[in-house]
């Protein structure tokens, strides 16, 4: 009785999603994935002895910080947030992403609230999508789009890796999860950007994309004036927090 008509707006809704969508520079990702190869020693000696290294510094690795992903339901214990958990990573609410975006937005850590820079900036307007994702029992469209998928490391890094962390307006975020075409539209978006950085990933099949996929006009992604003193600053922060969290609950 009822038709679901989506399929016949998505390239006007991946239009329009293309031009209100901020992606990170990929000048800042490079960066980022380069500070990284020199960080694997420091978080070596700084993480839980439990933790996997291997799912957050991987090959071209822009994960900012290590050690955090976002749990699954049944690992949501009481005061779960931002506390270690059994295998040795730090279990987060979405709130550290929000600190890649804060950086270069007030070159500042994240803060909320109503006094906070989230609201001062006007990054509260926008929310965070994450493209692909970031655990592994949610990689079904994943292997979908790619002939690889390799399931022997968890994806956590994923969760704040600086290319994967994309800012939309509110309220229009929702597409990103749940509509393929609009998925396909940001896998192919980001290897044009980035290129594969992505861990376990492989052979993106390009046959698969939407055909009206080349006439979608993206946004430039901005790049900050001081951009690599903001990333710095950054990651600055990030070695700075790891060391205090592990070693005061080690």
């Amino acid at each position: 009785m009822y038709r679901d008509l989506s399929g016949e707006c998505q390239k006007e809704l991946a239009a329009i999603l293309a031009r209100i969508s901020h992606h990170i520079h990929p000048y800042v990702v490079k960066l980022i994935e380069e500070e990284n190869t020199r960080f694997q020693e420091t978080f070596e000696l700084i993480k839980h002895q439990n933790c996997c290294s291997e799912a957050f510094l991987y090959n071209r690795s822009d994960c900012v910080f290590p050690g955090f992903r976002r749990p699954v339901n049944r690992e949501k214990g009481p005061k779960w947030k931002n506390n270690i958990y059994d295998d040795g990573t730090i279990l987060n609410d979405n709130t550290f992403p929000r600190h890649i975006w804060a950086y270069m937005t007030e070159n500042r850590a994240y803060s909320g609230g109503a006094a906070g820079m989230w609201t001062r900036s006007g990054l509260s307007k926008f929310e965070l999508a994450h493209i692909f994702a970031h655990k592994t029992e949610e990689r079904s469209f994943e292997r979908k789009m790619f002939g690889f998928v390799d399931d022997i490391v968890d994806p956590y890094g994923l969760f704040t890796s600086a290319s994967n962390v994309v800012l939309i307006p509110k309220g229009f975020a929702k597409p990103t999860d749940h509509m393929d075409n609009i998925k396909a539209c940001f896998y192919k978006r980001h290897l044009e950007l980035y290129g594969n950085n992505l861990v376990g990933l492989g052979d993106f099949k390009e046959d698969l994309l939407p055909e009206w996929y080349d006439e979608i006009q993206w946004a430039d992604p901005i790049l900050p004036g001081d951009w690599k003193s903001r990333t710095r600053s950054l990651l600055e922060y990030r070695t700075r927090y790891l060391s205090n969290k592990y070693a005061k609950e080690s």
